[in-house]
């Protein structure tokens, strides 16, 4: 497990040096009656209960808020509700964090109090249990991700396949099947499967749930292709487990590597707005709502935990679709 300061490297930490970070921390946690420890090390054991996705992004925002604590010369555990209703002004201040990017902090902040706070190495937790408390701005409750429409996501398949056959069926997967990044990463050949003449594929969702999910013919296609070359590359061995998605040196993709293969793609294609893989997840849902798909099904097909958050995409989508401006077009008209 890595540190708060190294835990968003790109390169992963050799085993050695995060069974050492995890061990240092654990024997400073057990020093003194539990009050031996620094907000680091603390930190470092409180991200273990988090998965990679979440430990790395939370990592950011406690590196952040330890940073800010440190402008005023204090340390985190002798933090009080006026630093953090500070560091909330700061952070919405000209727009330097969204609504959404600042609850998320003021969420991991708030969390890794109450996991010291339980561990006994913290008193009291400066952050307030609710939002409110702090007067944050409102989270809209539509979806602001701007994903490719029809069009760029068609020049983006096509820009894929150019690419080579793994390219290809990233892009196809991410995009017919509205895959999380660390859910296209996380799948195996073990994980592919045919059910009663379905091709199915095994995901691990947000929060660990399993869930088999169909495949659109198009991204089971693209698949089948690049597995070929794969077995090809292998002197005709196709392999019967380990990771779908390898880089060149046989090993899995990371979620940056897939970043990188989305926006390159979406360069190549002359894509004017920044595009990601949850950009491709959002086109996924939006072009399911466009089809007439139930808002139901489609909270199951996306591993939406909450139908709020499936409707959030089509709040989004009909705030310019039904938009009243249309209704007007032709009263002026001569």
């Amino acid at each position: 497990m890595m540190g708060v300061s190294d835990s968003v490297s790109r390169e992963p930490e050799p085993a050695s040096a995060s069974v050492t970070v995890v061990s240092g921390s654990i024997a400073a946690a057990a020093s003194g009656g539990g009050g031996g420890a620094s907000a680091e090390q603390v930190a470092a054991l409180f991200l273990l209960t988090y998965k990679p996705t979440t430990a790395s992004a939370y990592a950011v925002d406690l590196r952040q808020w330890f940073a800010w604590c440190a402008l005023f010369d204090v340390d985190p555990f002798d933090a009080v509700r006026a630093h953090v209703d500070a560091w909330a002004v700061h952070l919405a201040d000209d727009g330097r964090a969204r609504p959404a990017t600042l609850a998320r902090k003021i969420s991991a902040v708030r969390n890794f109090y109450a996991y010291a706070v339980d561990a006994g190495h913290a008193a009291t937790s400066p952050v307030p249990a609710r939002d409110k408390a702090l007067h944050l701005p409102k989270v809209s409750r539509k979806s602001q991700t701007l994903g490719p429409d029809r069009e760029e996501s068609a020049a983006l398949l096509r820009v894929a396949a150019e690419r080579g056959a793994r390219d290809e069926a990233v892009i196809a997967v991410l995009l017919y099947q509205g895959l999380r990044v660390s859910e296209l990463c996380g799948i195996d050949l073990e994980d592919l499967s045919t059910q009663r003449g379905h091709r199915v594929v095994r995901l691990r969702r947000k929060g660990g749930e399993e869930q088999d999910q169909a495949m659109a013919p198009p991204a089971a296609g693209c698949l089948d292709a690049w597995l070929a070359e794969r077995a090809a590359q292998a002197g005709g061995v196709a392999p019967v487990a380990g990771p779908v998605f390898t880089g060149p040196d046989g090993a899995r993709l990371t979620r940056y590597q897939v970043e990188w293969i989305v926006e390159s793609c979406a360069r190549a294609a002359g894509l004017a707005k920044r595009i990601s893989p949850h950009s491709l997840r959002h086109a996924c849902t939006t072009m399911l709502l466009d089809a007439g798909v139930p808002l139901r099904d489609i909270q199951v097909y996306m591993g939406h935990a909450n139908s709020a958050t499936t409707e959030r995409y089509d709040l989004g989508r009909q705030h310019l679709d039904k938009s009243p401006a249309y209704a007007l077009a032709g009263v002026f008209a001569r």
